[in-house]
């Protein structure tokens, strides 16, 4: 009896080790190169924005309900995250109302947020951690982001 429980808990812990060596395996973070391989590979055309040895970005152009949503994809400088961002054109004026209302839907996008770059353009973003990313994680986050710009584009389309 006691031989078997000893041998039940050895087998868990190998079990576990396991498990926990293919999660480490599979939790590796993605190079900016993998990153546009792999948007090759879920055949969309890819479009090189910034060639630059590590601060690569690329971007491609999806469609949904009729409204093309260009997609750019790019690695953190860190390496931690992976960003995909839509331009939705230029922010509006700091004191309008949209800006209110643009703040409340951050709440209802989340994880995807609106935000404004210092040179006025307003931006969808999400932000994504960079482990163990594979094509249909990516084809979800795509799909996420574009969906999501579609479902707002009340709030942002002038």
């Amino acid at each position: 009896m006691k031989n078997q429980l000893s041998l039940a808990v050895l087998l868990i812990v190998l079990s576990l080790t396991l498990s926990l060596q293919g999660i480490a395996q599979d939790g590796n973070p993605i190079t900016q190169p993998k990153l546009r391989e792999m948007i090759v590979q879920l055949g969309y055309t890819v479009k090189d924005i910034d060639t630059a040895k590590g601060k690569e970005k690329f971007e491609i152009k999806t469609t949904k309900d009729g409204l093309d949503v260009p997609i750019l994809y790019q690695i953190s400088s860190s390496g931690s995250y992976m960003w995909l961002t839509v331009s939705l054109g230029n922010a509006p004026a700091i004191e309008s109302i949209l800006n209110a209302s643009l703040l409340k839907q951050n709440a209802k996008i989340q994880p995807c947020q609106f935000y404004t770059t210092e040179s006025g353009k307003l931006m969808m973003g999400l932000a994504v951690d960079n482990r163990g990313i594979n094509n249909a994680q990516l084809r979800r986050y795509t799909e996420f982001i574009t969906g999501k710009v579609v479902e707002t584009k009340a709030f942002w389309m002038r």
